[in-house]
């Protein structure tokens, strides 16, 4: 039994689309072959009837894996009308870059799997028709790299050498996690095995000699580039950890490998027993919409978390295990972050700090990284998932789903019941919200504290919010995205809107001359991109912006329609509770991915905090 499945969302369903296909029909005898494949694959669905993967079940084919089954042409058939449907397919791109796509081809066909970007600027230079500068062949780079042709990062120690294939990445970290049939030939490193099996501790030791035995020589060739682009992956991680003293804090020399912790979380870690030199936050959790989260995604949330801060310890063991870690805030914070079917739980703990509401901006922090990386995987996984955040219930088993309230619906009501129990009984909302979301004075709500403002609760609130998302948020991240694709530094926007002056005139349907006015002012002064809105930032994109991708076309034209429909076609301003929700969502989820491509970190990292601050309280109060 295997799945062909696409890795972005079909514009018809909005889901990524699955084929299952069975092999092997011809072992079946003929008399009782279709009843088999019809009780197999009706079995399929039946497992997955109450779960929300079934949705991404398109059809189903069995085939005799034979190159005579006619049920293949079928089988291509419909990966074909799937593949066509995918955002990228038909997009058009500069026609310069064909000579280099094949070239890379050509390398792939070879066997080579990386590859200098300086063997590939050889390349061009020798084609009779050129990518132009540096600019664009980062650009070009990307592009492949979002299609899923190469993988490629524009970062410190990974910008120098792409690798052709990616499947590539994914065999090497394969042949260290099946890598057992060696260990027993190389008694010496034994024990570092079982360490890696076990606690998922990866010693460079291991990695060599599994790497220098393995038949294929690229691994070990390729070691610190495939290592640095796993931790890039958050495949792996190398995790932090207090000096003795606790005076500093050390990288350790080997590697954590979430994905193959084994062992079992204690009870006492997830549901610490009552200590009055303890305290403890409510819960917070990040709920997947879909009720559908694959482990991937915490494991690299997880690996982003042991970069960032060190394991807790008790005596000399680690407090990290299977779906669970401890992490030392500072010197009196700990965060446990855990997962459980399509929910991460974090609580924060303070040794001596009785009254955790003094905590509540190390809680700030470390909701503000959960949220910024759980976008940042998500993005780079090419999913559409979307997380809305709950408070669990004290009273709930910590180990179990049970008790999730929204925080949406705490903002809006002093007190919310509690059914989760054989007995209902009634929460104060103030004491659930206030380690997570502090209340401020106004005059406090944009202070370096990092608190957050009064959360919105009204029906005006919520479409201000809203507004503030498409209009201010929403034309930052275009004017952004406009900048990256059009100024270099050889070429200033001005200039750029120069060379394009004669397609520009030739569109007068197109830019009205107020908008002409702002791209050419009539005093001669430079363009100011301040003034650029999202009317003509997207004509701009749509009609002299060859670079830009199909996908961000679409997502812009979502834009603009969301600021229209909100504008042009709302009765009042006013946007219900379960509307603004939907809203937040989707526009949350296109400005996310759009700042993605804008090249710039701190940019992203900055439009990310502020969609978190109006998904989960109201409009910033300074918002640069």
């Amino acid at each position: 039994m295997n799945s062909i499945h696409s890795c972005t969302p079909s514009p018809q369903s909005g889901i990524p689309a699955v084929i299952l296909v069975g092999t092997h029909v011809d072992k079946i005898p003929e008399k009782y072959r279709q009843k088999v494949i019809n009780t197999y694959f009706m079995k399929i669905r039946h497992l997955l009837k109450d779960k929300p993967t079934i949705v991404h079940l398109m059809c189903d084919i069995a085939i005799d894996n034979t190159l005579h089954d006619p049920k293949l042409k079928e089988l291509k058939r419909n990966i074909f009308n799937l593949a066509s449907q995918q955002p990228h397919w038909g997009e058009e791109k500069p026609a310069r870059w064909l000579p280099l796509e094949q070239a890379i081809m050509t390398l792939k066909a070879s066997g080579t799997k990386v590859v200098r970007v300086s063997l590939l600027d050889e390349i061009n230079r020798s084609a009779s028709v050129r990518i132009q500068d540096k600019d664009e062949m980062d650009l070009f780079l990307r592009y492949q790299h979002e299609i899923g042709s190469i993988l490629y990062f524009n970062a410190e120690g990974l910008r120098d050498s792409i690798v052709l294939d990616p499947q590539f990445i994914i065999d090497a970290l394969k042949s260290l996690i099946t890598a057992e049939m060696f260990i027993r030939a190389i008694p010496v490193i034994t024990s570092k095995w079982f360490e890696f099996k076990e606690d998922g501790k990866l010693a460079h030791q291991l990695i060599d000699a599994i790497w220098t035995k393995e038949k294929n020589p690229d691994f070990h060739d390729n070691k610190n580039h495939l290592l640095l682009l796993m931790e890039k992956l958050n495949l792996i991680a190398r995790p932090k950890s207090y000096s003795e003293d606790r005076k500093e804090v050390k990288e350790e020399d080997y590697f954590l490998a979430p994905c193959m912790l084994r062992q079992a979380t204690p009870t006492e870690i997830i549901s610490p027993e009552s200590d009055p030199d303890i305290g403890n936050t409510s819960v917070l959790c990040f709920v997947c919409t879909a009720k559908f989260l694959p482990t991937p995604v915490f494991h690299r949330l997880l690996g982003a978390c042991l970069t960032y801060w060190p394991i807790a310890k008790q005596g000399s063991q680690n407090l990290i295990y299977c779906g669970c870690c401890v992490f030392d805030i500072d010197d009196v914070h700990q965060m446990t972050l855990h997962f459980r079917d399509y929910v991460i739980f974090t609580r924060v703990t303070g040794v001596g700090v009785i009254n955790m509401h003094q905590s509540s901006e190390v809680c700030g922090k470390v909701k503000t990284f959960i949220f910024e990386n759980l976008s940042r995987i998500i993005g780079n996984l090419g999913q559409s998932l979307q997380f809305e955040l709950h408070i669990q219930c004290p009273r709930a088993d910590p180990k179990s789903l049970e008790g999730l309230i929204a925080v949406s619906k705490l903002q809006r009501s002093e007190k919310v019941r509690c059914h989760s129990h054989a007995k209902s009984h009634i929460l104060e909302s103030k004491e659930l919200l206030k380690f997570w979301f502090e209340d401020k004075e106004p005059s406090d709500a944009g202070s370096s504290s990092g608190a957050m403002a009064t959360p919105p609760r009204s029906d005006t609130d919520r479409f201000m919010c809203i507004a503030y998302l498409l209009v201010d948020v929403g034309s930052r991240v275009l004017r952004q995205l406009l900048s990256h694709h059009t100024v270099t530094s050889t070429c200033t926007l001005d200039q750029y809107l120069a060379k394009h002056r004669n397609t520009i005139n030739s569109l007068r349907r197109v830019f009205n001359q107020s908008q002409m006015d702002i791209m050419f002012p009539p005093n001669g002064d430079d363009t100011n991109l301040d003034d650029y809105d999202i009317t003509l930032l997207s004509a701009l994109f749509n009609n002299i912006v060859p670079t830009l991708s199909q996908q961000e076309k679409d997502m812009i034209k979502c834009l603009r329609e969301e600021r229209n429909k909100l504008y042009g076609h709302a009765k009042s301003c006013q946007i219900n509770s379960s509307d603004f929700q939907t809203y937040c969502n989707d526009i949350s989820s296109t400005l996310t991915t759009l700042s993605q491509q804008c090249g710039d970190t701190v940019f992203e990292a900055k439009i990310l905090q502020e969609i978190h601050c109006t998904q989960v309280s109201a409009i910033p109060a300074d918002p640069t």
